[in-house]
């Protein structure tokens, strides 16, 4: 009789310690915080955050922040076509998730490019074949060593210099030149590509590539980052005005 005071306490306490641990293990927290890019020039937007516990998930808003409700033990999930995906665990969670760029190809772009390089390559063929009907084979521009008096051609390198077809060779070479420069910036700067970075609305988007194309120079060390980058300053350039 002795032991049933000690037995009930011991039952007592062990519901007590249950409920404790059942309510700590239920509660959620709502967790806020905010995206950047791995140099902090960016604050993400759009960025998927999925709790992969509860299924919950949101988006970051237009200055990288959100809001989500965690359990301890979740594992977070940030998510996005442009960015490295990170999971990162519920109780590990700073005010600041950095995301690193990655390198993507977008579809788009792969057929826009493929599309010019056929057309300048039938150019190139077209021409190749008036070259050679008006006796032009090195395109109007004659290597110096045609004037070699052993083994040269000097009729030739000066055929090719001064006569009308060598001129039309060499005009239309620079217009292939300038074709071929122009498609680099076609295939990344279209508005497939554009549309997948800014949220530009349809009545905006010829100005805008009339007012931010880039040229082939500025292109020339580009990676996706870079024009992930080049379009959101250029369309906060272009809202402003």
């Amino acid at each position: 009789m002795h032991n049933r005071p000690y037995k009930l306490l011991l039952i007592l306490i062990s519901i007590i310690f249950s409920s404790i641990k059942l309510t700590y293990g239920q509660k959620q927290n709502e967790y806020r915080g905010t995206i950047l890019s791995s140099d902090s020039t960016l604050l993400l937007r759009g960025i998927n955050i999925i709790n992969l516990n509860s299924k919950a998930h949101t988006l970051s808003d237009a200055y990288g922040n959100f809001v989500l409700n965690i359990n301890i033990g979740d594992t977070i999930e940030f998510r996005h076509d442009h960015w490295e995906t990170k999971l990162i665990q519920g109780d590990k969670l700073k005010d600041s998730i950095i995301l690193n760029k990655k390198s993507i190809v977008l579809d788009e772009i792969v057929i826009t490019r493929n599309r010019h390089n056929k057309e300048i390559g039938d150019l190139k063929a077209i021409q190749k074949e008036k070259n050679k009907k008006g006796g032009i084979y090195y395109g109007g521009r004659p290597p110096i060593a045609l004037l070699n008096p052993f083994g040269g051609k000097p009729i030739t390198f000066f055929y090719e210099l001064l006569s009308k077809s060598g001129r039309r060779a060499r005009k239309m070479e620079k217009n292939i030149e300038d074709v071929e420069k122009e498609s680099k910036v076609d295939s990344i700067f279209n508005i497939n590509s554009i549309k997948s970075v800014i949220p530009i609305k349809e009545d905006e988007i010829i100005e805008f590539m009339e007012k931010y194309r880039p040229n082939v120079d500025q292109i020339q060390s580009w990676n996706t980052y870079d024009l992930y980058l080049y379009l959101q300053e250029s369309y906060k350039s272009f809202k402003k005005q």
